[in-house]
């Protein structure tokens, strides 16, 4: 009797079909986890800013309305809501220690929240590359500087010391913390002129061409950027857009307007 022997492996052609099909299937399902880690980093730090925001308010109920410290000097000794500069190479951008001598820890012991997951910067210390320990800053117009005037003379604008004092633009327009640019963090102030077409300290774009922003009320929010030049923007105030509706938008949410 003559005996069959079984198929046991696949033709050259087959393996190929698979492979096919298997490279076609990649090339439908990268794209949308991609977008959804994308998306669940986003979340992430809109999470982290607005525990950021509930803790800005617990400071201000505790101290009769004060807002907190936001000095521009976060080295030693410093009273700031935050140590430390985040600026590429420098050792402070890797130490959380100087976060936990922050104002603002005492009111949730967690160091995660103060970096955003999708933050791409990088600081470069004894040759490696290590990521920076903070992503955000506050508003220089929440007890910090008045960057307007010293550095512009543009008068008309307020710094606030208690939330009270935040009417123009009110509560629910006013931010307090947003994601900064890798290129232009480096203490926790966030230093804006009100007026004209200069970008000072600039926003983050890691959120599909966006930012996130924490509120005085307390939301957390996303502000996608429009105009190509904003996207550009890679160096710090020397850049100059004119009729930009994204340097216009931040502008508004910037400072408090003295009537």
């Amino acid at each position: 009797m003559k005996l069959c022997r079984n198929r046991c492996a696949f033709t050259l052609i087959e393996l190929l079909v698979v492979i096919a099909i298997i490279a076609i299937l990649a090339g439908m399902l990268l794209p949308a986890l991609s977008k959804a880690k994308l998306k669940g980093q986003q979340t992430v730090c809109l999470s982290n800013l607005k525990q950021l925001q509930l803790c800005w308010t617990m400071y201000a109920d505790d101290n009769h309305d004060k807002i907190i410290s936001n000095d521009p000097n976060v080295g030693p000794g410093s009273r700031s809501w935050i140590l430390g500069y985040m600026q590429d190479s420098h050792v402070d951008s890797t130490n959380k220690t100087l976060i936990e001598k922050g104002t603002l820890f005492p009111y949730n012991s967690s160091t995660a929240i103060y970096r955003c997951p999708s933050d791409v910067g990088r600081s470069t210390i004894g040759g490696k590359k290590y990521l920076r320990v903070r992503s955000y800053a506050m508003n220089g117009y929440m007890n910090g500087v008045d960057v307007g005037l010293v550095f512009h003379n543009q008068k008309g604008y307020k710094v606030n010391l208690k939330t009270s004092e935040i009417a123009s633009p009110p509560p629910s327009q006013a931010f307090v913390f947003l994601d900064e640019h890798q290129n232009s963090i480096d203490d926790g102030h966030y230093g804006f002129a009100p007026e004209g077409d200069i970008w000072m300290n600039l926003p983050a774009m890691w959120h599909n061409s966006g930012c996130n922003f924490s509120f005085a009320d307390g939301h957390s929010d996303v502000i996608k950027w429009r105009d190509p030049r904003t996207l550009a923007i890679k160096v710090i105030n020397s850049v100059r857009t004119a009729n930009n509706a994204d340097l216009k938008r931040l502008q508004s949410i910037v400072a408090t307007k003295v009537n």
